[in-house]
């Protein structure tokens, strides 16, 4: 018996989530967590799955027939594991390798341990996750200061869009425990992500595709949004599960941040979980109509984003942020009442940002 680290898709139409595959002599567990962040197991009998070994990809590809759901694995030997069991299932009772008294109590043993297996590795990433929500704002800077450097992207910083951005942001006046520091990279990938502690980074090549300022701050506003929630702190703790629990369950935040450093390019490709986005947007679309900025800055950014590549090259930013048809829907519908006023300092930085 063994246990993998998988991705699970519940159906064709819903993109794969992280999971954990157990594997049985007689039906599979997957350990997944759903989109209200809750834990939840799913069995399925051996007998009603196909496994194959894809080759374009590498993977294992596990599939039940009736359902369309689909776990895939790195590597060969889950397929290959599932067609053993499969084969010991239509053998003879007394031909099965478990056959006899010891043979039950050695399976027994083994699915008890490898349940506590699936159990740590589903419960460590959640429990990491609370104990990151008492990490202090100036922790969290001096975490994501770390990471941030471990990147090394200052050499490619463009400082003075970094400084126009940053008076953008000021110029929104947005109270806020965290000390926001907004950079612009030079980089061709279409992007933007937060670091914990309150570091943005915008790359440029979005920063090119943004038309007014409206767009600009409901940018800001989003990404904002993920560190005030500590979006991206519980989300990496989260990822990096049993490597930072011990460290947050004891306080030794200096193992914490050696962890985090070695794991720096996560957060580049960090995607969050879809209430997680909506927060984001609906709070970050609260900090537009109160300031009574231009709510359609977001519909537009996600718009002309979404239209600017072919649906097989999607922008980064926007493969890590699903359902944008349905959030400019839900944007619209929040914001029918919102007053709108020009914002001519936030235009007046905007334009020298686009000179």
């Amino acid at each position: 018996m063994r246990n993998f680290f998988a991705h699970y898709t519940i159906s064709r139409t819903e993109d794969p989530i992280p999971a954990s595959l157990l594997i049985f002599d007689k039906t599979i567990s997957v350990g997944y967590r759903d989109e209200a962040d809750q834990p939840r197991t799913l069995q399925l009998p051996i007998g009603e799955l196909t496994a194959s070994f894809e080759v374009s990809s590498g993977d294992s590809v596990v599939r039940h027939g009736s359902s369309g759901q689909e776990i895939r694995v790195q590597g060969k030997e889950a397929a290959a594991l599932v067609q053993e069991m499969q084969a010991e299932l239509s053998k003879p009772w007394h031909r099965k390798k478990n056959a006899g008294f010891r043979g039950r109590v050695l399976l027994f043993m083994t699915g008890f341990l490898l349940l506590l297996v699936l159990l740590y590795f589903m419960f460590v990433p959640y429990l990491s996750e609370k104990i990151a929500e008492s990490v202090a704002p100036e922790t969290e800077r001096q975490l994501g200061d770390a990471v941030y450097d471990a990147m090394q992207l200052k050499s490619s910083e463009d400082t003075a869009s970094s400084r126009l951005l940053n008076e953008f942001f000021a110029a929104m006046e947005i109270e806020t425990p965290y000390r926001i520091r907004i950079s612009v990279i030079n980089d061709k990938t279409v992007n933007a992500f937060a670091v914990p502690g309150g570091q943005l980074v915008v790359y440029s090549a979005l920063l090119d595709k943004i038309r007014t300022y409206p767009e600009l701050a409901a940018l800001l506003s989003h990404e904002y949004t993920h560190v005030a929630r500590q979006h991206a702190t519980k989300s990496i703790f989260r990822k990096l599960g049993s490597k930072v629990f011990l460290g947050l369950l004891f306080g030794r935040m200096g193992s914490v941040t050696s962890v985090l450093i070695d794991h720096a390019d996560d957060v580049k490709s960090l995607t969050y979980s879809r209430s997680l986005e909506k927060e984001a947007d609906t709070e970050g679309l609260n900090l537009l109509m109160e300031r009574r900025i231009d709510p359609e800055g977001f519909p537009a950014l996600f718009r002309h984003l979404k239209e600017s590549a072919p649906e097989s090259a999607l922008p980064e930013f926007l493969l890590s942020h699903p359902d944008i048809d349905n959030r400019i829907a839900y944007i619209k519908e929040l914001s029918k009442q919102a007053a709108v006023e020009e914002q001519p300092r936030l235009s007046a930085i905007f334009d020298q940002l686009k000179r």
